[in-house]
Order: structure tokens, then C-alpha cells, then sequence
């Protein structure tokens, strides 16, 4: 009879021995399972939201670095904005795909009616131009030195109607805009129509005043954002309400050339120095007052991959202002995905934990059932068998019932895996008190890269895949096979004739 079917038989015969370490295999198998299926999970939550997060930077101070505010309150924040040079050199990088810098702004209008998401016609009416309450809708403006439009190549807004800019339109400054469906409709525009930017001026006490600083410009284009989420927000909550703003600004963005945004900005400036003196020597208090005509530019990155943007940071540190610094859209997944973080950690040390306790206990199951055989492997070994044939013998034996054992527990410990990280972040979640948008006021949160734990949340589970699959076998069965070969060193200590005879 060959060791083949003498493992078998073995198995078959012995079904006590057989269910000891079927069931230390399967617990064993269950606990590494969920903690690799943990592991998988944590590594494909971070890849996936990275990538609706999408491969963007940008190039501006840091507010939220504490050192860096400490150094700017000592220096009268004085620091030099971005040169069109500077952020050209930076878009030059091998990471970069496409860049763009724009002069960001915003206006309060009289005369245009604002929009808001998903709202009823009399809250409309209420934004669209009463200012009894001093109340009047904001408009965010959004300078482009890119014709092309980069929020378009990005997918976060389409033309519908019109086209975009022109290079001529860029360069010489013309009074051109691109501006929402839903915002043109609401004031009743259509392309080619003349639409008059008006920035209202306030008084000391936040209030309207009857004077405004007016631009006229041409409507060309006309978008509607691109929505990624249905979801509707809670207003009641100051993230629900964070959340209506956002949203509600992607219909009330205005986008034209930088020059006419800085013409707004310059000409605004002006005429409060005029009309509100008092006001205006209050703004500048402290500030050197040329300061007011340098325009700050934000820079916009699109690098080539989200792998590129650890790069894309070590490059252009040494070429960044003193203050500035690198902020890319996939910053905020490490600071708002805390607890995947530490799940992650968790589950890869209980791996090892569960590959070394398994090794051990294994070895000790199998030496101790190979003492109560110690004659039976005695009789093989003089009936000639070569003391590796009995050792594929037990390695059959073993592997048999572990392979049952592995696959069983390969569903079980998806289950197990499954309900130890629902626990682990719901009690995470509940601790936690900084479950916060991303709010950074740059060019990456009005991109639409904003994301909180939530939303990572809904990008976590745990799932059958194939590298799951394929990962935890190896792992079982790799730890399995090295017990086998630790306890078959116990063969080669067998006499034969010792046995026998005692």
C-alpha cells in the first residue's frame, strides 16, 4: 500500500484525532481569515476613495499648519503671492498633466437673482434681491487662464449650451462669462445676452449700500455641474448646511477671464476708497495698501496618476515659496480616515499573531498525536520505508483535513471579519469628534474633492475577491505545511529497533 492511501486510511480511522485538528485548523482559519479580508478591505477603501478623490494639487499656504501660522502672526503675514512664472515652472513637472491659475473671488449682487439646489420657489425668491434684511446672494467668480476650462476636463461640469473662451478671449481680457443653466434660467439669459456683474458695497455694519461697482459682460456659455452624490444633506446640521453651500455654489459660479475678475476685484477696491473712506481705511488697517492691486493666484494641478502625487510633493518642495506648501486632494483621506487606519494596523497584527499561534499549536497537535503512533511509524520504518515517504505520509494526513478545514472557514471568517470592523467603526465613529468636510478655502475643496469619514465609509467593505481568496489559502496553507515540517523533525529521531523492542 503506498503513503497515499495510508494518509487516507489514516484520516478515515482515526475520526477523533481527525475532528481535534480539523477544529483547531478551522477556529484558527477563521481568525486569520477575517483578519486578512480586514486587511484587503482596508487597502481597497483607501485605493477607491483616492481615486474619486482624484490626482489634484495645488500650491498655497498652509493654514492649518500650526508652525507656519505661528511664523506668518510674527511676520505681519507678509509673504509674497505665487509669480505667473513661479506656478508655470511648477506646471512644467513630468507628474503634471494639465494646470491652470485663477484669481478666486466673488461678488453680492442686487440685480441678479441667486439659485439654490433643490429648493422651493418662495426660498428662491427670497435670495433673489430682497435686501430688507440685508440679506443678498453670493456669487463666486472664478478666473481661468486655461480657455479650455480645467473643471470641464475634470468631468465636474459640462457645457451644454455656447462654447468656452478663446485664447484671444484669455489674453486680451474680454468681457465674456460662462455661467449655470439652472443660474441663467433663473434670471432668464441666454447666450449672448448682456449681463451686468454688480458688487454691491456695505456699509460699516455689514449692510447694502445703494452704491455698486458694475461690470458688463457677454454671456457665451452655459454649463450644468456634474453631480456625483443624490444624497440629500440634513440643513438642520452644521454639515448639512456646509454641504447645501457647496453644492448650491456649483450653480452660482460665474467663470471668466483672470484679467476681468482682477478688473472686479481692483475697480470694487476703488470705488469703496471713494464712496466708504472711513470703511476702507478700517479694511486696510495695518496692510501695506499697494498690497490691495497684487493678485493672488491659485494654482491648480492635474498630475498624471494618484501614485504621483508623493512625487510630484518631493519635487516641487525646493522650488516653493517660503510659507507655501503642496496640498493635494487625497491629504484629507488621512486625516478624515483615522479608524481605517488603525483597523488596518489591527488586522495586520493579528495576522501575524494567528500565522505564529497557528504554527504552534499545529505543531504541538500533530507531535503529540505522532507520540501516540510512534509504534505504528516504527513498524513502517522497519519494514523498509524511507523516513521521508511517512513524512509526505503525515504531510497527506494533515493537509486532507486542513484543506476542508481552510475553505470552510474561508466563509465563516468572511462573516467574522465583517462584524469585528462594523464593531471596530461604529465604536470608532461614535469617539470620534472630527467627522468634518474637507474645508481647506483652496482650489482643491471648490473642485468637489471634499470627503469625510462618511463618505469613506461607504466606499469600506468587505467582500469575496480573488486576491482575498488566493492570499488567505497561501497564508493557511503556508502555515500549515511548515508545522508539518517542524513536527516531522520528530521522525528522524525514531529507532526502529527501540521501538520495537521497548
Amino acid at each position: 500500500m503506498n503513503f497515499f492511501k495510508r494518509a487516507i486510511r489514516s484520516v478515515t480511522r482515526q475520526k477523533s484525532k481527525s475532528l481535534i485538528l480539523f477544529a483547531v485548523i478551522f477556529l484558527l482559519g477563521n481568525i486569520l481569515a477575517g483578519s486578512v479580508i480586514i486587511q484587503q478591505a482596508t487597502q481597497n477603501v483607501e485605493k477607491t476613495t483616492k481615486q474619486q478623490m482624484g490626482a489634484l494639487a495645488t500650491v498655497e499656504v498652509d493654514y492649518n499648519d500650526e508652525k507656519i501660522m505661528k511664523e506668518l502672526e510674527k511676520n505681519n503675514y507678509d509673504y509674497k503671492p505665487l509669480t505667473e512664472k513661479q506656478m508655470k515652472q511648477l506646471g512644467r513637472s513630468p507628474y503634471v498633466k494639465r494646470f491652470d491659475y485663477s484669481v478666486e473671488s466673488g461678488i453680492q449682487s442686487r440685480n441678479l437673482k441667486g439659485y439654490t439646489a433643490k429648493t422651493k420657489k418662495k426660498e428662491m425668491k427670497e435670495q433673489s434681491g430682497d435686501d430688507s434684511k440685508g440679506e443678498l446672494p453670493y456669487f463666486p467668480l472664478r478666473g481661468v487662464q486655461d480657455p479650455k476650462l480645467m473643471d470641464v476636463a475634470l468631468g465636474k461640469i459640462k457645457l451644454v449650451e455656447g462654447k468656452s473662451f478663446t485664447a484671444d478671449d484669455i489674453k486680451t481680457g474680454k468681457p465674456v462669462i460662462v455661467m449655470s443653466k439652472q443660474l441663467a434660467k433663473t434670471n432668464g439669459f441666454h447666450l449672448g445676452d448682456e449681463v451686468t456683474l454688480d458688487n454691491i458695497l456695505r456699509d460699516a455694519m455689514g449692510g447694502p449700500l445703494d452704491k455698486s461697482y458694475d461690470v458688463k459682460v457677454t454671456l457665451i456659455g452655459i454649463y450644468e455641474p456634474v453631480l456625483t452624490s443624490a444624497k440629500t444633506s440634513d440643513s438642520k446640521t452644521d454639515k448639512g448646511r456646509q454641504a447645501e453651500r457647496i453644492e448650491s455654489d456649483k450653480y452660482n459660479t460665474i467663470y471668466s477671464s483672470n484679467s476681468v475678475v482682477t478688473k472686479l476685484n481692483s475697480g470694487y477696491f476703488e470705488l469703496m476708497k471713494t464712496e466708504t473712506p472711513d470703511l476702507y481705511s478700517q479694511m486696510i488697517s495695518g496692510i501695506d495698501e499697494s498690497k490691495l492691486t497684487v493678485q493672488y493666484f491659485t494654482p491648480v494641478f492635474q498630475l498624471k496618476s494618484v501614485d504621483a502625487i508623493g512625487k510630484f510633493k518631493s519635487e516641487m518642495a525646493p522650488l516653493l515659496p517660503k510659507y507655501y506648501t503642496v496640498l493635494a486632494s487625497t491629504d484629507e483621506f488621512d486625516k478624515s480616515a483615522g479608524q481605517f487606519s488603525k483597523l488596518a494596523a489591527i488586522s495586520k497584527s493579528v495576522i501575524v499573531a494567528a500565522i505564529s499561534l497557528s504554527i504552534i499549536l499545529i505543531l504541538l497537535v500533530i507531535l503529540l498525536f505522532m507520540r501516540d503512533r510512534k509504534r505504528e511509524l516504527g513498524i513502517y520504518l522497519s519494514l523498509g520505508d524511507k523516513k521521508s515517504t511517512i513524512m509526505l505520509q503525515i504531510m497527506v494526513e494533515v493537509l486532507s483535513i486542513a484543506i476542508i478545514a481552510l475553505v470552510l472557514s474561508l466563509v465563516t471568517g468572511k462573516f467574522l471579519g465583517s462584524f469585528a470592523s462594523e464593531a471596530f467603526l461604529s465604536n470608532a465613529s461614535k469617539s470620534s469628534t472630527s467627522n468634518q468636510m474637507m474645508e481647506m478655502g483652496s482650489a482643491l475643496s471648490r473642485l468637489g474633492t471634499e470627503f469625510d469619514t462618511e463618505k469613506i465609509a461607504n466606499n469600506y467593505a468587505v467582500s469575496f475577491t480573488p486576491f482575498y481568496i488566493v492570499t488567505y489559502l497561501l497564508a493557511g496553507l503556508g502555515t500549515v505545511i511548515v508545522s508539518v515540517l517542524l513536527s516531522t523533525l520528530y521522525i528522524f529521531k525514531l529507532k526502529p529497533k527501540k521501538i520495537l523492542l521497548g
